[in-house]
């Protein structure tokens, strides 16, 4: 509607000012309840929105993290120079790695040894020995070993790198089995089952050698490997890191819902380094050797 009436005697530049429209107080209004009902949806979707970015956030951090540990447990140590300690590159480690412990888990139920709880490391060396220690050959899936650490994120913002701001810093709990692997059938290695000089018995029997033995047929071959002696369950290994964030505020380090993991093949000697002690503690060491093709066991698993 125009704002007032035309002014007879205005002249020709006035007149058209005057006739010019504009919006009532009605039409304001409605605008504004419809900016307003806008808003309200907006503001609705934010918290969503943020927490879909701080999701993708840490699940980026985690896969930036996991290939640094994963090759530093990979490459191991320098085997040639008779060296059983990682480069010393790895040191800046100590700033980010809390804790690392072990944890024994039988039938589903986890303890953890307060003797196996250590920290304040004095070098990478230490951190990525205790990350490599293999379990066991003769474990099963109700009763097994896991090596756990809680991280702080080795990325993320500046104020938060080097040990700073650790109250507020991402942390997550990483997971790390080095585990013999061991893919076999019985029947492949029963050679007792053949009459010796068949091919069956010879056959089997090679496999047991190859895989357990390590040069002697005993006369009753035990099915349980934590005996075994032979190269090929002492040169190939699988690494598994499992990642579970965000640590949270208290104790008993319980984490939240995040879950990421990471499986590797490593064929690769594995030795065990001089004993270190940390925190008070005695630990041993345990480094993969990239140079090294063990024929035996190196470390009694």
């Amino acid at each position: 509607m125009r704002i007032c009436p035309n002014i007879p005697f205005a002249d020709a530049k006035e007149e058209r000012r005057q006739g010019e429209q504009a919006f009532t107080m009605v039409e304001i209004a409605i605008a504004i309840g419809v900016i307003g009902f806008a808003l309200v949806a907006v503001i609705g979707i934010l918290p969503a929105g943020m927490n879909v970015q701080k999701d993708n956030r840490e699940d980026t951090t985690i896969s930036e993290d996991e290939p640094v540990f994963l090759d530093a447990i990979r490459n191991g140590a320098n085997f040639s120079t008779n060296d059983t300690t990682v480069n010393t590159g790895l040191d800046y480690l100590t700033n980010y790695v809390e804790k690392i412990y072990f944890v024994g888990v039988t039938n589903g139920i986890q303890t953890i040894n307060p003797a196996t709880v250590y920290s304040n490391f004095n070098n990478g060396s230490e951190i990525i020995g205790l990350l490599s220690t293999p379990e066991h050959l003769n474990v099963g899936s109700s009763n097994y070993s896991i090596t756990r650490a809680i991280v702080r994120s080795l990325g993320g913002a500046g104020v938060q790198q080097n040990g700073a701001n650790i109250l507020t810093a991402f942390r997550y709990e990483m997971d790390v089995e080095v585990v013999p692997y061991v893919n076999f059938a019985l029947d492949d290695i029963a050679y007792t089952n053949y009459t010796p000089g068949t091919a069956d018995y010879i056959t089997r029997s090679n496999r047991y050698l190859e895989l357990i033995s390590g040069g002697v047929l005993p006369a009753s071959p035990a099915v349980n490997l934590s005996s075994g002696t032979g190269a090929l369950a002492y040169n190939l290994y699988d690494i598994r890191l499992h990642f579970s964030w965000p640590v949270l505020p208290g104790p008993n380090n319980a984490v939240g819902p995040g879950r990421q993991s990471y499986r590797t093949m490593v064929a690769s000697g594995l030795v065990q380094g001089t004993a270190v002690n940390i925190s008070g503690n005695t630990a041993q060491p345990w480094y993969f050797q990239a140079q090294l093709y063990a024929t035996n066991d190196q470390g009694n698993l």
